[in-house]
């Protein structure tokens, strides 16, 4: 089992004058399938997910959360038996003016159990404006194979009618990672989604449809890291 890396900022959570002005929440998801950047990590089945997150009034926050995950058939050479992934992250936000905001977060992505250790950090910054967020993510150890990814995203919210939110997404993968694509299975790409979302009852409901323009050498229609086309219902609550 891998060591799961602690963070400089997992401390804030054993500092008492922080923890005195902070506040905790927990969140709590069920989801038709668990994309990341538009590939499926959850084999297309159904993902339960959950997190606690701390922040305070100074702009200091820090999270963990966890998923079930299912890259590989049992029967596939590469299968590396992991069945989490364990997510830590921490990071710092603030605000330029009343319409501009930035923040910082450090991630760090594990898998416990897994046969082969992919453990991997992430620096993601972003900028926002009123509605708009861009965002750019740059990890330089990508599951730890020597070579970098980097992922530059552009994001829009807003509220349609009364109650219910759509929200539009756009990235791009990009990097060292993909120059040899023997390495990863896949070339450069990007995923984009439209998702509409509502709360009822205290529960976020959202119905998202993504897909991205991988090539048809690497494309997956369904099961095992599909990367094709797909509609995702999900389910949230926080606490």
């Amino acid at each position: 089992m891998n060591t799961v890396f602690k963070p400089l900022a997992l401390t804030f959570f054993l500092t008492t004058s922080i923890i005195a002005q902070a506040d905790i929440g927990t969140n709590l998801t069920l989801t038709s399938d668990y994309r990341y950047r538009g590939i499926s990590q959850s084999n297309e089945e159904v993902a339960i997910q959950g997190g606690i997150d701390w922040f305070n009034d100074t702009g200091f926050y820090a999270s963990i959360w966890a998923s079930n995950v299912d890259f590989f058939a049992p029967s596939n050479p590469y299968d590396d038996d992991a069945s989490v992934e364990f997510d830590v992250w921490a990071g710092y936000a603030g605000n330029i003016t009343d319409q501009f905001s930035y923040d910082a977060t450090l991630y760090y992505y594990s898998y416990p159990g897994d046969n082969i250790d992919q453990n991997f950090t992430e620096l993601s910054l972003g900028l926002n404006y009123a509605d708009f967020r861009l965002g750019y993510s740059y990890a330089d150890d990508y599951l730890n194979l020597g070579l970098n990814n980097q992922y530059l995203e552009a994001n829009y919210s807003t509220e349609l009618t009364v109650g219910i939110n759509l929200s539009l997404h756009l990235g791009k993968s990009f990097g060292e990672v993909y120059n040899n694509t023997a390495t990863i299975g896949l070339d450069e790409y990007m995923d984009y989604s439209i998702s509409l979302s509502k709360t009822f009852n205290d529960l976020d409901f959202s119905l998202t449809y993504m897909d991205t323009d991988i090539a048809k050498t690497f494309a997956v229609d369904s099961d095992h890291l599909a990367n094709q086309d797909a509609v995702v219902f999900s389910i949230n609550r926080t606490f």
